[in-house]
């Protein structure tokens, strides 16, 4: 599967940040999995990477995968389709490409910012 990890913009969680997400078959979001529990390692605008105990099947353009999380004040749930996976012991990591539109893209930077600055005692202006 595809990578993008060459992608400008990417920032590293540690320890990783807790998630939650679902999948469903493109086209029939009514028949969505309930939430399970993940942690985000990495995050860009357009995509992360989660890891799992849950082994997902891979036909990634057949699965959207809707993924929960709390950045500072804002809570996002995006979405995209798989792109890669990788096993590991006792778990399971995911490469997401996410779709997002340019202002969840915006609010995501902005608030990897705040977590940036907050990590390195920087003020936060």
């Amino acid at each position: 599967m595809l990578s993008n990890r060459h992608e400008a913009f990417r920032y590293n969680f540690s320890p990783p940040l807790n998630c939650q997400f679902n999948i469903a078959l493109e086209g029939e979001p009514e028949k969505a999995s309930h939430f399970g529990d993940a942690e985000i390692h990495n995050i860009s605008p357009h995509g992360l990477m989660f890891s799992t105990k849950l082994n997902i099947p891979q036909n990634r353009d057949m699965i959207r995968v809707s993924i929960q999380f709390t950045l500072e004040e804002i809570e996002f749930l995006v979405s995209g389709h798989f792109r890669w996976k990788e096993t590991h012991t006792g778990e399971f990591m995911y490469g997401v490409q996410l779709e997002n539109n340019e202002e969840v893209e915006q609010q995501i930077i902005n608030q990897l910012k705040k977590v940036s600055r907050k990590k390195h005692n920087m003020p936060l202006n």
